[in-house]
């Protein structure tokens, strides 16, 4: 079956290639680990805590194969850092770290070709479900660009459905306004989103094509995505109160990532 004649918005998963049979490998091992932690320090066994830990590590490894298409060990460090971050004391919001990875591809290009009219239905879709948490607005917001700048047909109504689909979604949950009192914590996350923007945008040569039509990948876009990684988490931790922080930890871990690829492995 051909994939991409119905959708751009997945990939799918070639056992052959190294970096997907690490990607599933790590994701059961991610999930055992939160079993395990669960049963040895007595809280018993919990698939939720392996789907959490699980998919957070995934969905990080998804994000940094988007971002820095050229080095699949950029993926390999964003699940293990998302794999450890977690286990952290704040809430990770996975779904809209999932939508996020959506965003992303397509601000990328990675894929390549124009998005389909099922595609745009489900980022309609999607931008109004970032609506009813505070910590989806960046989200959204990454959604209607990512869909302003590849340019599908159709995709001013789209773009228009998704801004007021979010707003309507938000009064419907009755969101307020942020509460965040720029705790210690959220400034502290702030400021490694903020570096990590720095760090990973880096004037750089992109040697990776499209999966279909094989084209070359843009550096702008690749750039542009990694910029609106970092918005996106900070967009999350605006949401954060003096009881929670929210910390998008798929998205923050390969940003993180790919910083540390960049920077120690620049070429």
């Amino acid at each position: 079956m051909n994939f991409y004649r119905y959708t751009r918005l997945g990939r799918p998963m070639v056992w052959s290639e190294r970096s997907n049979q690490i990607a599933v490998i790590g994701t059961v091992l991610a999930g055992a680990l939160a079993i395990g932690r669960g049963l040895i320090g007595g809280g018993g066994f919990h698939i939720a805590d392996a789907i959490h830990v699980g998919g957070s590590a995934f969905i990080g490894w998804a994000i940094a194969r988007e971002i820095d298409p050229d080095h699949p060990g950029t993926a390999t460090v964003a699940m293990v850092l998302a794999t450890l971050l977690a286990f952290g004391p704040w809430r990770s919001d996975l779904l809209i770290a999932g939508i996020a990875l959506l965003g992303l591809r397509v601000l990328a290009g990675t894929v390549g070709g124009r998005l389909k009219p099922l595609d745009l239905v489900v980022l309609v879709g999607a931008a109004s479900f970032c609506g009813t948490p505070i910590s989806g607005w960046g989200v959204a917001l990454l959604l209607v660009i990512a869909v302003l700048d590849a340019q599908p047909d159709g995709y001013g109504i789209a773009t228009m459905a998704m801004l007021v689909g979010a707003f309507i979604a938000g009064f419907v949950a009755e969101v307020g306004r942020p509460t965040s009192q720029m705790s210690d914590a959220v400034l502290l996350w702030g400021l490694i989103a903020a570096v990590g923007i720095v760090l990973s945008i880096r004037p750089t040569r992109i040697m990776s094509r499209t999966d279909i039509y094989d084209h070359p990948i843009i550096w702008p876009k690749v750039r542009a995505a990694r910029v609106m990684a970092g918005f996106a988490v900070i967009g999350g931790l605006i949401a954060s109160d003096s009881d929670t922080l929210v910390l998008l930890v798929p998205v923050v871990a390969a940003l993180i990532g790919t910083a540390l690829v960049r920077t120690f492995r620049p070429a």
